[in-house]
């Protein structure tokens, strides 16, 4: 191999590799978001996401009471969890804006368990 081509080869290695890590450490500090429901409350009382980018949430029941999660603009309805479970959601906000999130019964809101998502548009987008 003569000169240029190994300084081409080394230099795309190293592009290949940087990009790798990039990624990874990408993929490392993407924490699912925590929601803990507490008989008559719901923490945090405040999420905030961007439109287009996968939301991950990881909902616990901390109380003594059924509880579930519910995001209806985006179609996010989990079981009714028992008192110590938890489930995990995931889901792609397709619009911006604040929405509702809680938990119900009989499909009513609870009282003090509601929160608020708020949407962000895209980076490099306006909206």
């Amino acid at each position: 191999m003569n000169r240029p081509t190994r300084a081409v080869t080394a230099a795309l290695a190293s592009l290949a590799a940087t990009v790798l890590l990039q990624a990874m450490c990408s993929v490392a500090s993407a924490r699912p978001i925590q929601v803990t429901l507490r008989d008559g409350g719901i923490e945090p009382r405040e999420i905030d996401v961007t439109q287009g980018t996968t939301v991950d949430i990881v909902v616990r029941n901390d109380g003594t009471q059924i509880h579930n999660f519910v995001v209806p603009d985006f179609y996010v309805f989990t079981q009714n969890l028992h008192p110590g479970e938890t489930v995990r959601v995931s889901f792609v906000p397709d619009k911006t804006g604040k929405f509702r999130y809680y938990s119900d019964r009989d499909g009513i809101p609870e009282a003090g368990m509601q929160g608020t998502m708020k949407v962000a548009s895209q980076p490099g987008t306006a909206g």
